[in-house]
């Protein structure tokens, strides 16, 4: 999942977005950019958290296979 969060200061640094993160169990694997694991499909994750963007912010849920994805100098392996 990747996000472009831009509206900070109305949404007071996107407190509940990242609360809704942790309760998702979510791992930052960039800057704006999570790994998580759940039985939920791609789109009701991205409803789950566009509770708490501004309308003019940007969310990508994609599902990956734990298999089938590489990465380098990333915050946390989800291997």
């Amino acid at each position: 999942m990747s996000c472009d969060l831009e509206h900070h200061q109305e949404f007071g640094g996107y407190e509940y977005f990242h609360l809704e993160l942790k309760k998702f169990r979510a791992e930052k694997l960039l800057q704006t950019t999570w790994a998580l694991r759940s039985s939920l499909n791609s789109e009701a994750i991205r409803d789950s958290l566009m509770k708490f963007m501004h309308k003019d912010d940007r969310i990508v849920v994609a599902e990956i296979s734990v298999t089938n994805w590489a990465a380098w100098k990333s915050l946390f392996e989800i291997t």
